[in-house]
């Protein structure tokens, strides 16, 4: 039985200031903005987010799934496949009789996964250029992020069963250069899902009702933004942030994790001012997560060690902790409109009123003529802000119609 190596998966809950790092200057952060300069748009009282550089944007719209026969079915054929993989993998893994053979059909199945990744990551970088370059249509795009996220989560299971299965064999335990790889591709995995993501394959299958999603993308990346069950959710991926080749910037100096938070904590100031996260590495892929549950929500960032920056990164806010201000109202004989926003791309919130009843009234809400949903008998509407200039219309089940048009928020 080979020694069982320290080389698995570090996770450290920091509690106070990191002390200076030795090795590690992080760059500053720029209005005018670079290739080597992070995308992180601060926002007033709450977390910081990533967003796609303005000068880069090539598409912003709403989307709703609908149930799709040929996405749900394509999700279950491929967690059969790798259910029955797994299953494999274990049966043989037991009828080995020496650990070099059962070495030798880890390296196999860790392979197996790896190329299967490496077509993930081709998958998810095609769907973006060709949805940005107006090949494909936002509900196909979505659609791939959907399979792409659940096919993730399916190798992560098959990764998690490999490390599960060796470590109660009797006389057996994964080499360094195993632990190595599983932790490398778990690290790149958690990047190609995400909330928003999971949320579409569990609409695409009749498993939830459908909701609005603001999507923006560039030739690079996404951004992705939902409100529901009281929660606004956003999900965002900047390949141009992410290289992999590149020399880890944070391993290059004499503490890797602490180089971590301080390059996180001048990205997220608020966030370490309410509550340090935790930091997790996966291996050697270069790959930093940070997580923290704050006041307003949660965040999840993914620091590249080639850039610096952060490359994927989801948030959830409450809406109770969102400030808002009223920017616009619209009156006819009738009904009274009224929006409220926070921040770009960020919740919007549109209240229908009765004007001679002054009770609150359902009607059917559109934004730049896409329907976003109702208002319901409270007569308001949680949704997401686009960018730029937008109209809003409220129209209410006797016909009446308002617009309301809108100045972006800044």
């Amino acid at each position: 039985m080979r020694p069982l190596p320290a080389v698995g998966v570090i996770l450290l809950m920091v509690v106070s200031v990191a002390a200076p790092v030795t090795g590690f200057a992080p760059p500053a952060q720029t209005a005018g903005g670079s290739d080597q300069l992070p995308q992180v748009t601060p926002v007033d009282n709450t977390t910081n987010h990533l967003a796609i550089p303005a000068s880069d944007v090539r598409s912003t719209t709403y989307n709703r799934s609908s149930i799709d026969v040929g996405v749900a079915v394509a999700a279950g054929s491929s967690d059969l496949r790798s259910d029955y993989a797994t299953t494999t993998f274990e049966r043989q893994f037991f009828q080995q009789d020496s650990e070099t053979a059962r070495d030798r059909l880890v390296d196999e199945t860790l392979t197996d996964i790896e190329s299967q990744r490496t077509s993930l990551e081709q998958r998810n970088e095609a769907a973006i250029q060709q949805y940005a370059n107006g090949v494909i249509s936002a509900t196909e795009f979505l659609r791939q992020l959907a399979l792409i996220d659940a096919e993730s989560r399916q190798l992560a299971t098959r990764l998690d069963r490999i490390r599960a299965t060796a470590g109660t064999a009797p006389d057996y335990s994964l080499s360094p250069a195993q632990r190595f790889r599983l932790e490398n591709n778990r690290g790149v995995l958690k990047t190609y899902r995400g909330p928003i993501s999971q949320r579409i394959s569990a609409e695409t299958a009749g498993e939830t009702e459908p909701n609005a999603v603001y999507v923006e993308t560039s030739l690079e990346g996404y951004m992705l933004s939902t409100v529901s069950d009281g929660q606004y959710t956003r999900e965002t991926y900047l390949g141009q942030d992410r290289e992999q080749t590149a020399v880890d910037q944070f391993a290059q100096t004499n503490d890797s994790l602490g180089a971590v938070n301080t390059r996180a904590e001048n990205l997220y100031p608020w966030l370490y001012s309410e509550q340090y996260p935790s930091v997790q590495t996966y291996g050697r892929s270069a790959i930093y997560q940070i997580q923290a549950d704050h006041p307003n929500g949660r965040l999840t960032a993914y620091l590249d060690g080639g850039t610096a920056n952060v490359f994927y990164e989801t948030q959830t806010l409450d809406l109770t902790t969102v400030d808002r201000s009223e920017v616009a109202t619209n009156v006819n004989q009738s009904v009274r409109v009224r929006v409220q926003q926070s921040f770009e791309s960020g919740p919007l919130l549109v209240t229908v009123i009765d004007n001679s009843t002054g009770s609150t009234d359902d009607a059917t809400v559109k934004i730049n003529g896409k329907r976003i949903g109702t208002t319901g008998t409270d007569g308001a509407l949680w949704t997401v802000e686009p960018r730029g200039e937008y109209t809003v219309t409220a129209i209410t089940q006797d016909g009446d119609r308002v617009r309301v048009p809108v100045s972006g928020s800044v």
